[in-house]
């Protein structure tokens, strides 16, 4: 018996070797994309320009863009596959941008959604994110240190998640958040003179980009939902003649709520370890109590007014629960939130939502 289990395995493997790939395609017969980005087409249609690295060495050009006007991803391969003399692959794809004419659309972001969801060979990891203005203008930005902009990308988001500066990066996270809470944030990308950057958050609520956050407000919103990896790298004051740079290096949150009828309220506790990044030199000393103390104050109201303007505009501007307040309420408070499930964004909007800083100075650096 176990003789010829290893003839059937023997022969099995020697079989799918003859065979080769799946599809029969060899590797250079093949276009792989590294970026797609899609924008509102003419007639209902999408336009897809996707970014195509050359592979053959000695090309001045690093990099093919293709544009094509379809219905659908589907559409877009077929198009593509009896216009070039290669197959059209997106095994390798590491981005792909939304165009704000896209994700203003829920029901042509549903389509696009729907689709990658579906489809055997997109990665359901790759990463997303929504243009500022047209997806075309990101893919086609030649960025000379590092041309291929699908990579430049990737590498970006991969750091930004890592370091906690954006909570959503990848496909199946954005798709999940708008699953199950309804909204999430996810990144913006944008043209910053001959590169790219990402600051801000796109707030998207029931497959709609509704409006964006900052990078201050979206540092506010990551330092509430993940305080664990959270950081604040930078808050500058100025007390008189003196302007201080403080960062965070340990964050401490925890939270509180309740919900009493359509009543809900919240209260975020949040310690601040901080130290002194950089000191403008002046008659003033790091040595005084005093002076240390109004740091302290000064800081803390700057971030409880930065943090209430936050809140004040997710709440009343956009009515989004962007820090899952909806998600812990249907985990620990289920009966209650079953009463009112119906109606959450109104009970939200209308909540009680405070947030409560203490800060404690740890370091004024290591000479003084």
């Amino acid at each position: 018996y176990i003789m010829i289990k290893k003839i059937l395995l023997v022969i099995t493997t020697f079989t799918f070797l003859l065979t080769g790939c799946w599809d029969n395609v060899e590797i250079n017969d093949r276009e792989y994309i590294f970026a797609v980005g899609i924008d509102k087409g003419e007639n209902d249609n999408l336009s897809f320009i996707a970014e195509i690295p050359k592979i053959n060495e000695g090309s001045k050009e690093q990099r093919l863009i293709y544009t094509q006007e379809s219905k659908n991803f589907a559409n877009f391969y077929n198009d593509s596959y009896v216009r070039s003399d290669k197959v059209i692959s997106d095994r390798l794809m590491q981005v792909i941008i939304i165009g704000e004419s896209v994700a203003s659309d829920p029901e042509s972001i549903k389509r696009v959604f729907d689709e990658i969801e579906r489809s055997p060979q997109i990665n359901r990891r790759v990463k997303i994110a929504v243009a500022k203005g047209s997806a075309k203008d990101i893919i086609t930005t030649e960025i000379p240190r590092n041309p291929i902009v699908g990579r430049y990308l990737s590498e970006m988001l991969i750091k930004l998640k890592k370091s906690n500066y954006q909570d959503i990066y990848t496909f199946d996270e954005a798709l999940l958040n708008l699953q199950e809470y309804g909204s999430g944030m996810i990144p913006v990308v944008e043209k910053h003179e001959d590169s790219l950057k990402i600051e801000s958050s796109a707030i998207m609520k029931d497959y709609k980009h509704i409006g964006n956050l900052n990078n201050d407000e979206n540092e506010i919103i990551m330092l509430l939902i993940e305080p664990k990896t959270s950081n604040l790298k930078n808050m500058s004051v100025s007390i008189d003649d003196s302007n201080i740079s403080l960062g965070a290096v340990n964050i401490k949150v925890t939270d509180k709520i309740k919900l009493n009828g359509d009543k809900l309220t919240v209260d975020y506790y949040v310690s601040l370890y901080c130290y002194i990044d950089s000191f403008t030199l002046n008659n003033k000393s790091l040595a005084d109590i005093n002076f240390i103390s109004r740091i302290k104050d000064t800081a803390t109201k700057q971030i409880s007014e930065l943090t209430d303007n936050t809140i004040s505009k997710l709440q009343k501007t956009y009515k989004a629960d962007v820090m899952r307040i909806k998600g812990n309420l249907n985990k620990f408070h289920n009966k209650e939130y079953d009463k009112i499930k119906d109606k959450y964004e109104q009970v939200f909007a209308d909540a009680d939502i405070k947030v409560h800083y203490v800060m404690d100075i740890k370091s004024t650096g290591l000479v003084k």
